[in-house]
């Protein structure tokens, strides 16, 4: 541990060190890292987004800024957020203050290239904070004691995610349109549609996740994953037109896990509805419990004081949030 440490970004060459680290470190299924580097997956991806540390020619710590673009609904403004990714140290190597010191490079990085805010997720708050990162407490899910449930109902139109992300049809480009075109407060812009089937449909394939979607006139789209695990099916998102168009499809979404789970008594939603408050949905569907996390983290890059409070006041309330499929 005596030799001395370099710090310096990743060239492109090195990538695959990269990640055989993150492999090794984390663990994830084949083909989960090698996103971050694919140009159809990120086609945003720069020199210096990944840092490492070499100790003896190897890569021993490295991390990653993904380049998303926050989109404001009111003003149609984006904002350029790193979204900081795959922090991560051999196990040997760890305590030397490595990847604290890849965080600072990370900063500088993001100063100088003008990125407007980042976020993060992570169980180790602490490590972040030091450097400026805030703990902003999210209402991670909801679960609803639905009234009159029914497991009627047509379940033809739901459709697997190999089948919406085939190739032979223009599912994915209809998705980004519905996502951009009935935005929610803020927002991750997932254009082009290439970028969103590699990250998002990545992780639907992952969730066995199925589909109802809806073209005109009345657009609209909601998601069940892991729809035949008892424990896990939950209603990951969901994109609408209007509030008659999401009241429907929450409604199509209960249906459904009633249908292929009738032991469940609750239904679970990623977040609160887009159109109408957790009050208007307690006395439509039923008793709404609302469940929070504190594992997402905000850092200010260059934004002024009022946009940067009117952001977080939108995660806070739900009304902006971080969809599962919008992976960083």
């Amino acid at each position: 541990m005596s030799s001395t440490a370099i710090y310096r970004p990743v060239e492109k060459h090195e990538h695959q060190q990269a990640i055989d680290l993150w492999y090794k470190v984390f663990g994830a299924p084949a083909g989960f890292f090698e996103r971050y580097f694919n140009t159809e997956a990120s086609p945003r991806y720069q020199h210096g987004d990944t840092l490492g540390v070499w100790i003896n020619e190897k890569l021993v710590s490295a991390i990653h800024i993904r380049r998303l673009y926050i989109r404001s609904r009111d003003d149609n403004i984006e904002y350029l957020c790193g979204a900081i990714s795959n922090v991560a140290t051999l196990e040997e190597y760890r305590k030397n203050g490595y990847s604290r010191s890849l965080l600072r490079m990370a900063i500088k990085n993001m100063e100088e290239n003008q990125f407007d805010i980042s976020v993060l997720g992570t169980g180790r708050p602490n490590h972040y904070a030091v450097l400026g990162w805030e703990q902003i407490c999210l209402p991670s899910s909801i679960n609803i004691e639905w009234s009159h449930f029914s497991s009627s109902g047509d379940s033809s139109q739901w459709r697997s995610s190999d089948e919406i992300f085939s190739t032979n049809n223009n599912n994915s480009q209809l998705l980004v349109d519905i996502h951009s075109s009935k935005p929610r407060t803020y927002q991750f812009n997932r254009s082009p549609a290439s970028m969103f089937q590699t990250w998002t449909g990545w992780n639907w394939r992952r969730d066995n996740a199925i589909i109802y979607l809806l073209s005109e006139p009345q657009q609209g789209y909601v998601v069940i994953t892991k729809p035949d695990d008892p424990a896990e099916i939950y209603v990951s998102e969901w994109r609408a037109a209007n509030s008659d168009v999401e009241r429907k499809l929450l409604k199509l979404a209960a249906q459904q896990q009633r249908r292929r789970q009738p032991q469940i008594k609750t239904v679970r939603f990623h977040t609160v509805p887009q159109y109408f408050s957790l009050e208007e949905l307690d006395q439509w569907a039923g008793t709404v419990t609302v469940c929070k996390n504190d594992h997402t983290m905000i850092r200010n890059i260059r934004l002024s004081n009022e946009v940067l409070e009117n952001i977080k006041a939108a995660y806070l309330s739900g009304h902006a949030t971080f969809w599962q499929g919008d992976y960083f």
